[in-house]
């Protein structure tokens, strides 16, 4: 299926909380997921690496039309009506596919201040695209979305470890393989040495979650409740990799609709309370 058409899945992550929104808001930020996903599938998808390079050169100056008013592709007039509407910014936009460029060849990233540049710039670009979607600008509420989207792409990259080396890619840091005594490309289902590095990557994981969290009261968390409801999703993901660790290493962890389900109203039982509380 072509990544610019269709709707949102049911199996991503992102459907269900998304709900929460407005008509309106809410096919924006199914334009920009849109946007984010066809920009992955030029890495991801079969070609060679000059003519993905070549692709993502055309993604860019199509994104680029949406900001000079010169807009030819459907889905690219779509986007160009979000920016228009919402006062989108081009600058983390242009962050996703500067993360995508990287991910045109292959990938070993030495430190996590590599992994940290890399995460700013395919998980906060959209964060950053989101909370302007959702009505905010101020440096509060950027610090917030870029904090939870770096939140969500490490939880992402632990659980798809296995998958993206298959891809040439190894985004968790080399410096902390070393440091648990592990070689990325020989780990075993009885390496005693799994779980502890698994637990540290979810945990430096968390301190971003943390972070996100003290950059604004639950009171004014609650008027983001869509945000509030992505993060409650990833925190039952986290915890479900930090339960079962070596399955990483078996195959991709997933959650069932039910436990995204129940993770969502989690979300909007906590924003009723702070609401009640004044908080």
């Amino acid at each position: 299926m072509n990544p610019l058409n269709g709707s949102l899945q049911k199996k991503t992550s992102f459907y269900y909380p998304l709900l929460l929104l407005p008509v309106e808001r809410r096919t924006a930020m199914e334009v920009l997921y849109r946007f984010c996903w066809a920009a992955d599938e030029i890495a991801d998808g079969p070609g060679s690496p000059a003519g993905k390079k070549r692709r993502l050169s055309a993604f860019r100056r199509n994104l680029r039309s949406c900001f000079s008013g010169n807009v030819r592709e459907p889905f690219f007039q779509r986007l160009r009506e979000v920016v228009r509407r919402f006062g989108l910014s081009r600058e983390p936009l242009e962050r996703v596919l500067e993360g995508v460029g990287q991910d045109l060849r292959p990938l070993r990233f030495r430190t996590f201040a590599e992994l940290h540049a890399y995460a700013r710039r395919v998980a906060g670009g959209p964060g950053l695209a989101s909370m302007e979607i959702f009505g905010y600008k101020d440096r509060r509420h950027r610090d917030y979305a870029e904090n939870l989207g770096i939140f969500l792409q490490l939880v992402n990259i632990t659980r798809d470890f296995r998958e993206d080396l298959g891809l040439g890619r190894q985004y968790l840091p080399q410096e902390d393989f070393n440091r648990f005594h592990l070689d990325p490309r020989r780990i075993g289902a009885g390496d005693s040495h799994w779980k502890p590095f698994v637990e540290f990557q979810l945990d430096r994981a968390w301190s971003f979650l943390e972070k996100a969290r003290k950059c604004l009261s639950p009171r004014e968390r609650c008027a983001l409740a869509t945000a509030e409801a992505i993060a409650a999703v990833y925190v039952k993901l986290r915890q479900k990799i930090k339960n079962n660790p070596y399955g990483v290493l078996e195959g991709r962890i997933s959650l069932s609709p039910l436990d995204k389900l129940l993770s969502v109203a989690g979300a909007l039982g906590r924003c009723w309370l702070w609401k009640r509380r004044g908080a």
